[in-house]
């Protein structure tokens, strides 16, 4: 090659990588210059962290948290992933370094604990409050001398910190324990109170009627997420715009409806009410739930739990809308199961018996446990009509039309003529057979709590149980 013409290659070489290498910096630069929420929305994943607990191990979207965190997710066209941590210490570092973009799990409004950090604006509140089982309290003076536990590093110990130094003599340990497990020591007696969520309170007597309410700590305080805002504050904006959203359309009072609402016919008083109905109702009425879930390949329990849902096992029961008995059985459906005598409580618990073994008969196949039979009792409560009517709206809209999860969010769809109008069986109340069915598990455990030993006939999936993790519970037969 002559050497001008080697000059010239080498100078357009040259030219052509320099050309490069700005396209290649502009290209990093603009990547760089995104927002957090760009990048996320690159990536397509928002990253939650939560503390380790029974309720969302492994990150399982079987909570109000998670599953209004994936309701985020899906608003920025994302992805949600859940990873759990077992300290509030490593989740605050978590989203500090970077690890994760949000922290969900309750956590109450106070001062960050880095200047890095923010919190979004509220979507609901708790209050700090001492529990006990053995030992009651009524004041915070009662409590020198005894021994109480807090979680460690958790907003409620600052709460404990604050009453230690008005009570110096407090006995009062920090442990590095989930909720549940803080719990058990205090209806063990290994503890004599604890300091805990009021949120978590409501969830978990239920399966610890003995643990008992003493006295609140603070008002309430804001609940809300947790973010990363040293570099830019863009995915707490966009919280903040999707909770003032949610808020203003009505659908984040629905959505704390469906998973706190019903809790509150789960206080002490719900709990010792059913307890008695346990021991003064259920008795005349178990041989007939017995037999009719051994013939209809059912669980007696769940029966009974359908039961007293539906009339707290009165068998004479009566509603406004012409339903009756025990199992609540409209004329129309007693005289196609031939039940001749609604009141009759024998002829009601089998006529219910088999009107759910039909109607889970009758779900598609492809349909398994646990839903299918979350699917069946929605099915009992609203009809099979309204059942299908939701999932083909769910389908539509890119939900699952085969996972109560995502059908649970559709359901309530059914209220609005922006949906119903379109459907084969128009409007239904869709909000109430997600309660319903929520409600039904929640006895349905307690049953199986008080009532180990499984019955005759089970046909149930051991996918059934337990309905709520980290419940320590016999497994079916």
């Amino acid at each position: 090659m002559h050497i001008l013409t080697r000059q010239r290659y080498l100078k357009r070489t040259l030219r052509w990588a320099m050309a490069l290498s700005v396209v290649v910096i502009l290209f990093i630069l603009g990547f760089s210059n995104l927002t957090h929420v760009e990048t996320i929305q690159r990536d397509g994943l928002l990253r939650a962290v939560v503390v380790e607990d029974t309720r969302h191990i492994n990150g399982q979207n079987t909570t109000f948290e998670v599953s209004w965190a994936s309701t985020f997710a899906q608003a920025l066209g994302v992805e949600l992933q859940v990873q759990t941590v077992n300290s509030y210490a490593e989740l605050y570092k978590a989203v500090e370094l970077g690890f994760a973009d949000i922290a969900i799990g309750g956590l109450t409004v106070s001062t960050p604990p880095d200047s890095a950090l923010g919190y979004s604006r509220p979507y609901m509140e708790a209050l700090h409050q001492v529990v006990y089982s053995q030992t009651a309290v009524r004041s915070p003076e009662e409590l020198v001398g005894l021994r109480g536990g807090v979680k460690q590093d958790s907003t409620q110990a600052l709460a404990a910190q604050e009453l230690r130094g008005q009570y110096p003599d407090l006995n009062l340990a920090a442990y590095a324990l989930n909720t549940e497990a803080l719990i058990k020591k205090v209806v063990a007696g290994e503890l004599d109170y604890a300091i805990i969520d009021s949120n978590d309170h409501a969830f978990y007597q239920p399966f610890y009627p003995t643990l008992r309410h003493a006295f609140d700590l603070t008002e309430p305080i804001p609940v809300g997420w947790l973010f990363p805002i040293d570099k830019d504050t863009s995915l707490r904006d966009a919280a903040n715009a999707f909770i003032e959203q949610q808020e203003a359309s009505g659908q984040l009072q629905l959505v704390l409806d469906r998973y706190f609402g019903h809790l509150r016919e789960f206080d002490y008083v719900g709990i010792r009410l059913f307890e008695r109905h346990v021991a003064s109702r259920l008795p005349a009425l178990i041989t007939d739930f017995q037999q009719a879930a051994e013939q209809y390949n059912l669980d007696w329990r769940l029966l009974a739990a359908v039961g007293y849902q539906e009339s707290h096992w009165r068998p004479r029961a009566v509603s406004p809308t012409g339903v009756r008995g025990v199992m609540m059985l409209t004329l129309r459906t007693a005289g196609d199961l031939g039940v001749t005598n609604r009141l009759n409580p024998t002829q009601s618990i089998f006529g219910g018996a088999q009107y759910i073994n039909s109607l889970y008969g009758r779900l598609p196949e492809h349909i398994t446990d646990p839903d299918r039979m979350w699917f069946t009792l929605a099915a009992y409560n609203v009809g099979l009509g309204h059942l299908e009517d939701a999932r083909r709206i769910a389908e539509l809209l890119e939900y699952s039309p085969d996972h109560w999860l995502d059908l649970q969010q559709i359901l309530p769809k059914l209220r609005d003529p922006e949906y119903y109008e379109f459907t084969r069986f128009g409007f239904a109340r869709g909000d109430e057979p997600v309660v319903y069915v929520q409600n039904i598990r929640r006895y349905y455990d307690l049953l199986r709590w008080l009532f180990p030993e499984q019955g005759e006939g089970n046909g149930i999936s051991p996918e059934l149980q337990p309905s709520l993790p980290g419940i320590a519970l016999p497994p079916l037969l």
